[in-house]
């Protein structure tokens, strides 16, 4: 076989020859011949003297050998000669058909090698394919011409076979005809340009086969790529028209029609691989231009074939399109940026050609239609985003070249300009979203131009201007996708709804998600972070790659859907992977591991009323919010259910209670961030929690209960959890059935009465729980210790003492505590209460003593007049005792025996009657497991009165007890009050552990506790009992169960001050520091523990040089110097409870700035600084929207209107230290507010707008002290407070002279009103008649300064039981009480009244059990009968005349059941 070039012309002349003589002969053959044709073209422009020319050549060799066979003269066609030429022509066919589908394949495996910079060659064929200056560009015409014959076949087939009425195939066939001929035209105006680089076909220009990016394939790949494509269609069309013509197959029209489309979709521009090939053969062309200019005339020849030489917007706006993104990749380093943009560009294309095709089909121009006009915007945008990337990526010559800058916002003027053109064609149901992008490009045009400025004026620096820019260019992205979810959401649903709507509810989430993105863009901190887009880029490519899509769904149809929704869930996991690098993580909090039930289904409901507010702040979030909602609602079932069985040995149930704890906790403070101030990461941590929240849920969904009718809830079906895990009954009674302790408390009287006249010290000892505070309690109430000693007071020493406080809290307990007091130094301190002592025979209880300092530090102000007084102490340690006073004995308690331990729980349990016999003998053992521990016996009687009264229940507390048997009696005592807690109902759990924090060694006021459990939502919503009642037998249930002791009772026989026993308060300090519930910081802790401890000198340079405090708890109990904790600067981001105890501090020097406080605890719901001497009240507290309960005192004048942004508010205490305070008159916005409480007193500004309208406070139920003038004024302010419960106010004189000003007014409208206290300053009112409400319980009056005969307007209130007449509310020597008056009165105090004669008698109160006389000089005696009153059970007669305390003293003797206290301050003995 010849190599040269003369032996292969020989063997393809040859070949021709014998060929041209049997094509006539046989179709086959001509078919052949044909090919041939084709192939020696290729042969001639190609491949001479490579591989693949003498694989040509050797072929054409062999098929000419084999045709020479048959005789020249043979033309019979059915001769015996026929079938053989038949068989021989097809074998010619097939090797033909081989050698052109191997040609064609090396071709397209070099088009793709390039294309993705492989480079791996598999043949010698794709070699030399491979190998430079391979083609000579003049055989294209003859080759396409080749290729366009072969597809009229087609018609030719159709007329045969199917007949001339069948134009729409033929149609399809000239249609395909045209589009090579469309091909050939764009290539062959390309190849015969001069500057083309094969040089006008020559075969050997520079570069022919040279690739300037392995981004794009090289000129000859892409010129190789075309001519397998035609020589495919080519062939594909011979041997369909020869399978024809031969009868191997039939003719249809449906697959004939198929077969051509098909074909067609090959080299249409429709098709996204072939336009793919067209952009990447652009790319290649301009890479290797060496100007601007022959860029544009390369995308001009593009845009003419892709538009058929058709001028229009659409060809304007492409063109701009190509050049800019030919521009970008020839110039930019970065080529992956603009390699991005590859694919939508691609697929806008696309979209394009099929607009076109459509538009030419019904006679339409392209930029006529609606739709087209959306394309056009949709190219706009994408100039824009381009043009941005552009700027981004050459930042070096926007520096130096000002032309640069203004030629770039000179395209974006146009961009604008054209985008307000094409939105005025849209379809109506796009105008929205036209508007909405105009909008959207102009606000960034402003943006971009203002950067540009800013730059050029140095105001910003590189990586700023470079910054800002690339987050303006992430806003396009975002924003198209966003527009392209939406849309999709639009459309409608076919036959499968449910699966359409399932894939509608994925792209609705991730849509949602989208609206996040821009608030990352808009943080001002991304500006200056480094390296920015390296951060965001695998986020942007995955928006665009979901963007790009939009341009293939012309006619979207379900199918497109569901699969665009799964590729949402695969994407989804990407973007979440990518996003953890960006988004910080969530921060580390001690959150409670407490309060399950009770939290989450609080969190609920807080969630329902947020949601009903609808602030504009959760906007973005409230799918999200509505969403966890409704799962948290779902999973408070389940909890119900759970909590109903005995999960301690399931460990899964266990488990998921903690997870859904933990996401309650979550998602708490991701919704209320965003309320109070959303930052961006707090809206991809909630989608994250919500995420989490599907799962747990659907976990929990799937768990079966054992417990009848137990089953979770759908999330979307969900109803209210009830409350009846509560107590339905009344306010049970208390019992208050104490320690049996009567035998050492008789010898304890004697050693305090009988003891010698000195100064004497009393110490009672022993172990925790033995008893000693009750002991020392029941002493120092009896009847002769009351009798015997003038004065007696309380303080609780406790292991870390403060001497200023133990001089408070005693001074209190003798002279009562003012405002006066908390001012004084120390020492002044210790001055009043020697005088407040002196002469006087006092008792003066220190409680739980740990060191003998505390006593030795009090000596001085203990006065030693000889004439009987004692301290009585209590201490844990006998030798502090004996430190103390060493010459006394030291009384000390021991364990009760098993006997008195059984009679002491059998009293408690069954309050005094007899335990039934079958309980004994385990009784008895539960006793006796309590290792003769008082406070361990009443813990486990408030368990065993909770559970059933059977054996087997009581059974099975002994065996947990007998379990967990102790040798030492403390240890043992922990072990009961461990499993008394673990019996606590759950409500009652977070209740009890809440006063280990508030109980710092003095009584707890059961009035703040209440408000505080509230505030903390501790306390559910019912529907038949106030939030304050239900508290209240909350509080009553844990008094009841011997957790909590009574230390004070109100007038009414309500408990005032409750306390825990001390080591009840150390078990449930521990159980609130294991369960996270609260963080207590005192002294001792870090970083406190190294401050210096004087308030002066050289702390102020340590202050300064201190690292602000950070705490993680979500509850915070801060004892401290207020100066320690101000100045170090704490924080908590996600603190909700801040309640701060006061240490020990002197007079405070200056008052204190809290407003930092209020920026660094943005989540707090409750904030108690009432202890701090504030500067003023800070407008910052406003930024607190989340407050329920706020307590501040100090220098308080004026309360700022930001107050009225918190919506939440239940209680407001403020303790201001001078005067009046004015309420803003956004008061009324305080919707939620319960209890309002102002010191000294509060007024109402009656001149504010805001008052005169109708805005009522409906929630409040107590308030104290209003300021209000007499008259109608006052009964106007009052209306607005129609729910009130306790009014504590002041009256003054009107300065209005008419008659209707200077009246006691009209309350009796206060139907709800219980508690009335009530101070008047001014003249004696005109009219005196009190019009009170009829449900009044409690009344207190002072200096009305009225004559007696008004009490009867009081006498008559038919509920009326507690009196106080203080201060000379009434005036007038003789009280004659009258019949059918005060019926239901228990409790009645005259105080600083100047009456002399009081005539009653037992009849005129009937149901009286106290009665309180102090500083009545005047008053001769107390009315003899009161003897007879069966109810009465203390007179307490406190600075009187010696006559009435004699006439006290007769009535004590002649029933001998009344206890008397009598306080004198004139007695020397």
């Amino acid at each position: 076989m010849a190599s040269g070039g003369g032996g292969a012309a020989s063997s393809l002349d040859r070949l021709d020859s014998v060929l041209e003589g049997l094509r006539r002969r046989s179709v086959t053959a001509e078919q052949v011949y044909k090919d041939w044709r084709v192939l020696r073209i290729l042969w001639e422009s190609c491949h001479k003297g490579t591989d693949a020319g003498l694989k040509i050549e050797a072929a054409a060799e062999e098929i000419a050998h084999d045709l020479n066979r048959i005789s020249d003269g043979e033309e019979d066609s059915e001769g015996p000669g026929s079938q053989f030429l038949l068989q021989l022509a097809r074998d010619c066919e097939t090797k033909t058909k081989r050698l052109m589908a191997e040609i064609g394949e090396a071709l397209d495996y070099l088009y793709s090698s390039c294309s993705t910079g492989g480079s791996s060659i598999s043949s010698s064929l794709q070699l030399q394919l491979m190998s430079p200056a391979t083609l000579d560009v003049s055989f294209w015409p003859r080759f396409v011409s080749h290729a366009q014959s072969n597809v009229l076949r087609i018609s030719q087939i159709v007329v045969d076979h199917l007949g001339h009425e069948h134009f729409g195939i033929r149609d399809q066939v000239f249609t395909f005809y045209n589009s090579l001929k469309s091909i050939k035209r764009y290539f062959g105006l390309l190849l015969s340009d001069p500057k083309f680089p094969y040089l006008g076909g020559s075969g050997v220009g520079e570069g022919a086969g040279a690739t300037t990016d392995d981004a794009v394939p090289s000129i000859d790949a892409s010129l190789g790529h075309v001519v397998s494509l035609v020589l495919r269609i080519a062939d594909r069309c011979s041997v369909h028209w020869l399978d024809c013509k031969t009868g191997r197959i039939q003719v249809e029209k449906g697959e004939l029609s198929k077969f051509v489309e098909d074909l067609h979709h090959e080299v249409h521009p429709r098709n996204p691989n072939f336009m793919s090939f067209h952009l990447n053969f652009l790319l290649t062309l301009c890479c290797i231009r060496n100007n601007k200019d022959e860029e544009m005339d390369v995308v001009m020849q593009f845009c003419n074939y892709l538009f058929n030489s058709e001028r229009g917007d659409f060809r304007k706006e492409v063109a701009s399109l190509l050049t800019l993104f030919v521009d970008a990749t020839t110039k930019l380093k970065d080529k992956d940026a603009v390699k991005s943009f590859f694919p939508e560009i691609n697929a806008m294309l696309v979209e394009i050609a099929s607009l076109f095709e459509v538009n030419c089909r019904k006679g339409h121009k392209l930029d006529d239609s609606p739709q087209c006009s959306e394309l056009l915007t949709r190219i706009c945008l994408l100039r824009a985003e381009l043009s941005l990337m552009a700027q981004i990526h050459n930042m070096s010559e926007i520096s130096s070249n000002s032309s640069s800058s203004s030629s770039m916002l000179s395209d974006w003027k146009d961009i604008s300009r054209n985008l307000s053109i094409y939105s005025k064609n849209l379809p109506l149901e796009k105008i929205e979203g036209g508007e909405k992008m105009l909008a959207f490009t102009e606000s960034l045009f402003q943006e971009v131009e203002s950067l540009h400025q800013s730059f050029r004026d140095k105001k910003i620096n590189g990586c700023v201007m470079k910054n800002s820019l690339l987050l303006l260019f992430f806003k396009i992205v975002i924003f198209k996708e966003e527009s392209f979810l939406t849309d999709l959401l639009l459309l409608e649903s076919g036959n499968d709804a449910t699966s359409m709507a399932s894939g509608k509810d994925r792209i609705a989430l991730h849509l949602q998600k989208l609206e996040y993105f821009p608030l990352i863009l808009s943080d001002e901190r991304m500006k200056n972070t480094e390296d920015i887009f390296r951060a965001f880029k695998p986020i942007e490519v995955f928006f665009r790659s979901l963007t790009s899509l939009n341009y293939s769904f012309l006619i979207a149809q379900d199918e497109m859907i569901l699969s665009f929704s799964e590729l949402l869930d695969k994407m989804n996991q990407l973007m979440k992977a990518k996003l953890k690098k960006i988004i910080p993580q969530f921060p580390l909090f001690a959150f409670p591991t407490t309060f399950r039930l009770n939290f989450v289904d609080s969190l609920s409901r807080n969630l329902v009323e947020l949601l009903k507010y609808d602030p504009v702040s959760i906007a973005l979030a409230k799918h999200h919010i509505e969403e966890i909602q409704r799962h948290l609602q779902s999973l408070s079932s389940f909890l119900v259910d759970v909590s109903k069985l005995q999960i301690e040995e399931d460990q899964e149930l266990k488990d998921i209670g903690k997870q859904i704890i933990h996401l309650a906790y979550k998602a708490e403070y991701v919704i209320d961030s965003i309320e109070v101030d959303a930052q961006w990461q707090d809206f991809f941590w909630l989608n994250d929690v919500l995420g989490e929240l599907r799962l747990v849920n659907e976990k929990a969904c799937g768990i079966q209960l054992t417990i009848r009718d137990a089953k979770v809830l759908d999330p979307k079906n969900v109803t209210q959890v009830s409350h009846d895990t509560f107590p339905r009954h009344g306010t049970p009674a208390i019992d208050e059935i104490v320690v049996d302790l009567r035998d050492q408390e008789e010898m304890i009287i004697d050693m305090l009465t009988l003891g010698p006249e000195r100064l004497d010290i009393v110490s009672i000892v022993g172990m925790p729980g033995l008893g000693k505070t009750t002991l020392a309690m029941k002493v120092y109430n009896s009847k002769s210790v009351m009798y015997c000693f003038h004065q007696r007071a309380w303080c609780t020493v406790s292991h870390a003492y403060e001497k200023r406080r133990l001089l408070i809290e005693i001074l209190t307990g003798v002279h009562g505590l003012t405002d006066e007091i908390h001012q004084m130094t120390d020492d002044a301190l210790e001055g009043k209460l020697k005088e407040a002592l002196l002469r006087n025979r006092y008792l003066i209880v220190m409680d739980d003593v740990w060191d003998a300092g505390a006593v030795n530090d009090l000596k001085k102000a203990f006065p030693n007049d000889s004439n009987g007084s004692r301290i009585l102490l209590t201490s844990r340690h006998r030798s502090v005792a004996l430190e103390i006073e060493p010459d006394s004995v030291p009384h000390s308690l021991r364990q009760f025996s098993e006997e008195e331990s059984w009679k002491l729980l059998e009293k408690k349990v069954f309050k005094g009657e007899s335990c039934p016999n079958e309980l004994v003998a385990v009784g008895k053992e539960i006793a006796r497991q309590c290792r003769g521990l008082p406070l361990a016996i009443v813990a486990v009687a408030g368990i065993l009165k909770m559970t059933e009264k059977s054996r087997n229940s009581w059974k099975k507390i002994a065996n947990s007890l007998s379990s967990q048997v102790l040798n030492d009696p403390e240890a043992q005592g922990q072990s009961v009050l461990e499993l008394s807690y673990q019996y606590l109902p759950e409500y009652l759990k977070p209740c009890f552990l809440y006063m280990g924090v508030l109980d710092k060694d003095k009584d707890i006021l059961v009035s703040k506790l209440i408000q505080l459990w509230l505030a903390e939502g501790l306390i559910p919503k019912t529907q038949t009992k106030s939030f304050e009642d239900l508290a209240e037998e909350f509080l009553v249930e844990l008094i009841d169960k011997s957790l909590v002791i009574i230390s004070r009772r109100r007038s009414n026989g309500k408990v005032k001050a409750c306390r825990l026993q001390s080591l009840m308060l150390d078990f449930c300090k521990s159980k609130t520091k294991d369960a996270n519930f609260f963080q207590l910081v005192t002294r001792c802790d870090d970083p406190y523990a190294s401050f210096p401890s004087s308030d002066y000198g050289f702390e102020f340079d340590f202050y300064h040089h201190l690292s602000p405090v950070s705490f993680a708890s979500y509850r915070l109990a801060v004892c401290l110097k207020q100066n320690h904790f101000l100045e170090s600067r704490p924080s908590g981001l996600g603190t909700r409870s801040l309640v701060f105890f006061a240490s020990t501090d002197s007079e405070t020097r200056w008052p204190y700035d809290i407003s930092f406080i209020l920026h660094n605890f943005k989540l707090l719901r409750v904030l108690d600084f009432e202890c701090i001497d504030v500067a003023s009240f800070p407008v910052e507290i406003g930024l607190l929207i989340q407050l329920r309960y706020l307590a501040v005192g100090g220098y308080v004048t004026s309360i700022p209107q930001s107050l009225g942004n918190l919506r939440k508010l239940e209680t407001l205490i403020v303790k201001g230290l001078r005067g009046k305070i004015i309420l803003p008159n956004t008061i009324w916005r305080l919707t939620s507010l319960r209890h309002l409480h102002v010191k000294i007193h509060v007024a109402v500004n009656l001149d504010d707008e805001e008052s005169e309208n109708s805005s009522v406070l409906e929630n409040l139920v107590s308030f104290s002290r209003l300021s209000l003038p007499c008259g109608q004024d006052a009964e106007r302010i009052l209306k607005r407070f129609p729910n009130l419960r306790k009014l504590s106010c002041i009256f003054f004189e009107s300065q209005d002279s008419s008659t209707t000003r200077n009246q006691f007014p009209m309350l009796d409208f206060l139907t709800h009103l219980e508690s009335l206290k009530i101070f008047y300053f001014g003249t004696p009112l005109k009219d005196g008649k009190f019009n009170l409400p009829s449900n009044l319980k409690k009344l207190t009056l002072s200096d009305f300064r009225l004559p007696w005969s008004h009490m009867s307007a009081i006498g008559r209130l038919p509920n009326l039981e507690v009196l106080k007449l203080q201060s000379g509310a009434f005036e007038g020597q003789i009280w004659e009480m009258k019949k059918e008056e005060f019926q239901r009165l228990k409790f009645l105090s005259l105080d600083t009244l100047d009456i002399v004669q009081w005539n009653a008698s037992c009849d005129h109160l009937p149901t009286l059990e106290r009665l309180i006389l102090q500083n009545c000089k005047d008053l001769e005696e107390i009315p003899a009968e009161f003897a007879n009153i069966y109810t009465l059970e203390m007179i307490e007669v406190h600075w009187c005349s010696e006559s009435a305390e004699e006439s006290a003293k007769k009535i004590v003797e002649e029933t001998g059941d009344i206890k008397v206290l009598i306080s004198c301050s004139n007695l020397s003995s």
